[in-house]
């Protein structure tokens, strides 16, 4: 039986964080270069109508259990995209909800499968439970870092290798260059002290350097905090900016191009910051942020201590080779999961 879409994407989307966003866009662009335009393509979303504004394709609310097993009905697939979607670092439900949506993208007969996976850390067994059942009904899956690929050897599963999606996004980047005029720093919302401390040794070391401070953040919730703690005058930037799906391409060529350093807790501001050859010191509130900086070679920061300077990465050479390698992975995949649902048409008829 012939379906309305080739994959339903499925991720943290709609929330009005940049990095999910820019999964979200690599992942089609993925498609696109694979062969599969953007309307044979649907994603599911928090926020419907601004995600199908931006990204051009289908949008189902992410919320509502009868448009969301519409969605994985109509579609041959549903396809896990990107991030850290199975941990139980900041909730369960995290993990409780991407094992509901493939449990739903089963009934209605659309194959789940994974790419650019970071699985873990788990503190609860319901959160491991949740992510081995899901992820083990993947006929397909790839992670993005070692942690996660040996945590799916020691579960006995096959997996693949692949870069971060975003990585596809680099060709799209045209940093000019020019003067050296601003020191950035991002931080998010994260329990204890770690963004505090983090800012306030970032414009301690800008001012150092005679620079301003530039707030950069990837979501409401990063500005918000970087103001309430302007407010307090922990630290005093130059502006806060936050960096969206409507205005990163733009704003962030002005923002990267001209950075002297920046200083970065997401993941996501992180690989802009590499993809742009700017110094970079990471401050480390999770391990994907750590495994990051370990695979390229750059300075992370636990909250103690002396602030690392930013830094080169000496890897950088290698960003242009990761787009080739992520999609040449995604083209692998998607070949194999095609296979299956013809054989599954097969069956049917």
């Amino acid at each position: 039986m012939s379906r309305r879409y080739r994959a339903v994407l499925c991720g943290y989307y709609g929330f009005g964080n940049l990095g999910d966003e820019l999964l979200a866009s690599a992942l089609i662009e993925a498609f696109r270069r694979a062969g599969v335009p953007g309307g044979e393509l649907a994603i599911l979303s928090a926020s419907p109508a601004e995600t199908e504004k931006s990204l051009s394709i289908k949008a189902f609310d992410r919320w509502k259990l009868a448009e969301v097993f519409r969605a994985v009905r109509e579609s041959d697939t549903l396809l896990l995209g990107g991030g850290g979607l199975f941990q139980d670092a900041t909730s369960i439900r995290s993990s409780a909800y991407y094992w509901g949506a493939i449990r739903l993208a089963s009934l209605a007969g659309a194959i789940p499968w994974a790419v650019g996976q970071s699985v873990g850390p788990f503190s609860t067994l319901p959160g491991m439970f949740f992510a081995r059942n899901a992820l083990g009904k993947c006929p397909q899956l790839s992670v993005r870092d070692e942690r996660s690929y040996e945590l799916m050897s020691s579960w006995r599963f096959k997996s693949s290798r692949t870069p971060d999606p975003v990585f596809l996004l680099a060709g799209d980047r045209e940093i000019k260059e020019g003067g050296k005029t601003h020191f950035l720093v991002n931080i998010r919302p994260w329990g204890g002290s770690l963004p505090l401390r983090t800012v306030t040794r970032a414009a301690r070391m800008a001012a150092e350097k005679k620079l301003p401070v530039i707030g950069v953040g990837l979501s409401e919730g990063d500005v918000t905090l970087m103001e309430k703690l302007a407010r307090s005058r922990h630290f005093q930037p130059e502006r806060i900016t936050l960096l969206s799906a409507a205005n990163w391409r733009t704003e962030s060529e002005a923002l990267l191009g001209s950075a002297a350093g920046a200083v970065s807790m997401r993941y996501h501001f992180s690989l802009l910051a590499l993809l742009s050859g700017v110094p970079l010191t990471l401050s480390a509130y999770d391990p994907k942020v750590e495994e990051l900086a370990m695979e390229w070679r750059l300075p992370v920061w636990k909250g103690e201590g002396r602030l690392p300077q930013p830094a080169l990465s000496p890897e950088a050479k290698k960003t242009g080779q990761m787009s080739e390698a992520f999609m040449e992975e995604f083209r692998r995949m998607w070949d194999e999961i095609r296979r299956l649902v013809e054989r599954k048409r097969q069956r049917c008829q």
